[in-house]
């Protein structure tokens, strides 16, 4: 008779919520077993063995099952390098210029220019002891860019490059000439001398069109940051580099016609740390800076050179930049309170409530909030072993910002003329600049056009929200404006009609950690069954979750916000993305970076993965987390940073040559694009300015394209009046039948004064 005994009968079971589920494995059917077959110490070593054993087994059958899995996906093709730079191996970033001439290299001492379609250098910016780590290119003219430059110290350049050549500004962290000319930053008091703290410059971006220049300045001693916004005088600069470049296109004409040596730069100034290319090589190229008609040419250098190191360069001397304002990030909510010592004086400090305010500035002092404090804990003393502990704030050490043209939340600069006669929404200029600070939960409106006194400002407008904002995004014509919550919330505010579009929920407990508007020549456009005139426009939003998650949604208004998740939370940890980024010119393509250094080119709409470009495999991707990618000529063609596997630092670490490369990609041989190469894509403004002049244009143009028709809609006008005429005819004839076939009814009238039709005795006759 067999005996059951159960395993852990020393077991007891606190609650029957908690009693373990039965199995097979709980019961044995010997009572033998109960008693160990090995002893000590081998019990112990068959223990471990058997425990690592299966261990062991669990690692190889999980990846058992993903390299079955990876063998089961389907691939995208992928695609080498079309040619390499290896004289760009030392490249630490790149950008492109916004026309696709250009892409802009940063490198260890310097900066160079280089042709996208020629892959040749076209100029370079040296200085020593100078290493590029951010360069971004702004359009400020034709063919006339704005350069923003972030090096290792923590300080920012600013360069202008025209006529291929770099003419250096100014450095924005104070800077004072050293010997020979040379600009050396110093510190922020220059009593200090070497001694002081330096001040340090994390994030520096401009306006579309270079009209205005925000910083974010950092005091490392003191902890401090603000940020400051300049003007920046751009017609100025583009008129002294046309005077410039009109004084070199002279010079050379005559040496041509005298047949002598080039300039010397006293008659002409160079640009600062840049050489003349030699007369043999010279060509003549014509470039226009002005924003207007007016035109020069200039005898530049299109080849590769030798750069000489000799002679003494000059710099022109170029419009100087003007401080609008300073913003420093508002204090936490959960601080000390009111420094004022009376009710009165706090009182004083309050908003006067003509804005909305940050809610910073209240009455609560705090001896006020202490008070609270310990009457709180009083009264749940028993409980207050259970709060969570406070955890300290941290720190505002970024912010975020966007340069905005007038709308109808903040109005000031609607009454320009410039603004309301510009018809190019990309040629206005900002009047508004949107800051939100990162942990914190408003994001503060500052008008552009108003005197301020240094950090003396104030907002106005604010939006305060709930949950901290994690990210926002302004369309081209900063129309639309999108901002993402830590709870997965998105809002997107049409700024032209003041007006919010709509609100939408990505997912919860999802932070949204990047937005992008796509261009809208990608989105269908509803168009009214009559109207000459566009009455709306609608445009895609691109978000990105922390968890991997890749959204797209189409806003327009009157439609709901329906988000499309294309690409679908990731379970491992290399696959996150690290960078999204529309294509340049093709925003129905997206540039995506995984973090275990892939690099894929997706379908915007779908989200699926087209081709992956792979560097040779003696190369890895450069620092997947920050890649050095950069995509030029509209679309047609992607630079790539790689690093050489087998180079050690031991031999120089990545300030060689040796140490990696810049990779190109033709994009345009991908036989996976080809449909996409070939789309048309019509322009497509997202601003829509029904104003009555274009209204009646509207219709009149209409009009005038319709008299065309005309004849032929007269002659079928007829034809159908002659078929109306028939039927009413054809009525009328059925009409006269129905009558004449109705019987008729005869009365005999009884003449009785005394009686009348319908008194009592009256009765009709009836006749047939």
């Amino acid at each position: 008779m067999p005996v059951y005994i159960r395993k852990n009968v020393n077991f007891t079971p606190p609650s029957i919520d908690n009693f373990p589920l039965e199995d097979d494995e709980d019961y044995i059917t010997d009572p033998d077993q109960l008693l160990d077959r090995l002893p000590q110490p081998y019990r112990m070593i068959d223990k471990v063995l058997s425990q690592w054993y299966d261990e062991v087994w669990q690692i190889i059958e999980k990846r058992e099952n993903e390299r079955l899995e990876e063998s089961r996906r389907i691939r995208a093709p992928q695609y080498e390098c079309s040619a390499q730079m290896e004289s760009q191996g030392r490249a630490c970033c790149v950008c492109d210029s916004v026309d696709g001439r250009y892409i802009f290299i940063g490198q260890p001492r310097g900066l160079s220019a280089v042709d996208v379609q020629t892959q040749e250098k076209v100029a370079s910016w040296e200085e020593e002891s100078v290493d590029i780590h951010y360069v971004k290119a702004y359009l400020i003219g034709v063919q006339v860019y704005l350069v923003v430059t972030i090096d290792d110290m923590g300080f920012a350049r600013l360069l202008i490059f025209g006529g291929d050549k770099f003419y250096f500004v100014k450095i924005l962290n104070e800077f004072q000439k050293g010997r020979g000319g040379a600009h050396r930053p110093i510190f922020s008091n220059p009593a200090h001398g070497e001694g002081g703290t330096k001040l340090i410059i994390s994030k520096c971006e401009a306006s579309r069109n270079g009209d205005y220049l925000g910083a974010m300045f950092e005091n490392p001693e003191t902890a401090e940051v603000w940020l400051e916004v300049y003007k920046l005088p751009r017609d100025a600069w583009l008129n002294e580099l046309e005077s410039v470049l009109t004084k070199k296109e002279e010079k050379s004409e005559e040496d041509q016609g005298t047949d002598t040596q080039a300039p010397t730069d006293q008659e002409a100034p160079t640009p600062q740390n840049e050489v003349e290319p030699p007369p043999a090589a010279t060509q003549s190229r014509k470039h226009s800076l002005s924003r207007g008609s007016s035109r020069l040419s200039v005898y530049t250098n299109t080849t590769n050179y030798e750069e000489s190191t000799g002679g003494e360069k000059h710099t022109p001397k170029l419009s100087p930049t003007s401080v609008v304002m300073k913003l420093k990030p508002p204090p936490s909510m959960s601080g000390e309170g009111n420094p004022a010592s009376s009710i009165h004086s706090a009182c004083q400090k309050v908003d006067s409530g003509e804005v909305i305010g940050t809610g910073v500035n209240h009455i609560l002092t705090p001896n006020h909030k202490d008070m609270r404090k310990e009457v709180f804990a009083h009264l749940h003393d028993n409980l207050m072993e259970y709060l969570p502990k406070e955890e300290e704030a941290e720190p505002l050490e970024d912010v975020n910002f966007h340069f905005m043209t007038a709308g109808r939340l903040v109005p000031t600069g609607l009454e320009q003329q410039s603004q309301i006669e510009e018809e190019d929404d990309m040629k206005r200029l900002p009047t508004t600049i949107a800051v939100w600070w990162k942990g914190s939960t408003h994001v503060v409106h500052y008008s552009l056009l108003k005197q301020h006194k240094d950090f003396d400002v104030k907002p106005d407008l604010v939006w305060p929200y709930l949950s901290p904002v994690t990210s926002s995004a302004i369309s081209d014509d900063t129309s639309l404006l999108a901002v993402g919550f830590e709870n997965g919330n998105i809002i997107i505010w049409d700024r032209y009609l003041g007006i919010q579009r709509g609100i939408v929920n990505i997912m919860d407990r999802v932070k949204i950690v990047q937005l992008t508007f796509l261009d809208p020549n990608i989105c269908p456009q509803n168009l009214d069954d009559y109207q000459p005139y566009r009455t709306k426009t609608s445009t895609h939003l691109l978000a990105l979750c922390d968890n991997g998650a890749l959204y797209i949604m189409m806003s327009g208004p009157g439609l709901e916000l329906d988000p499309i998740c294309i690409t679908p939370p990731v379970e491992s940890e290399d696959d996150i993305f690290t960078m999204v980024q529309p294509i340049p010119g093709m925003h129905d393509l997206l540039i995506t970076v995984l973090k275990s250094g892939k690099v894929q080119i997706r379908d915007t709409l779908q989200g699926t993965v087209l081709c992956e470009p792979v560097l040779p495999k003696s190369h890895e991707l450069m620092t997947p987390w920050d890649p050095v990618v950069a995509v030029g000529a509209m679309g047609q063609v992607l630079f790539l940073k790689g690093n050489n596997k087998d180079y050690g630092e031991e031999e120089g670490g990545d300030q060689s040559e040796s140490a990696g490369a810049l990779f190109m990609y033709q994009m345009k041989l991908f036989p996976t694009l080809d449909s996409y190469m070939s789309r048309r894509r019509d322009k497509v403004s997202q601003t829509v300015h029904a104003k009555i002049e274009n209204r009646i244009e509207a219709l009149m143009k209409e009009r005038i394209a319709q008299q065309g028709l005309r004849k032929h809609r007269m002659q079928e006008r007829w034809g159908n009046m002659k078929e109306e005429i028939w039927s009413i005819l054809q009525y009328k004839d059925m009409a006269e039948k129905k009558a004449d076939n109705r019987p008729e009814i005869h009365y005999k009238r009884v003449r009785n004064l005394s009686q009348t039709p319908g008194s009592m005795g009256w009765t009709p006759f009836f006749r047939n």
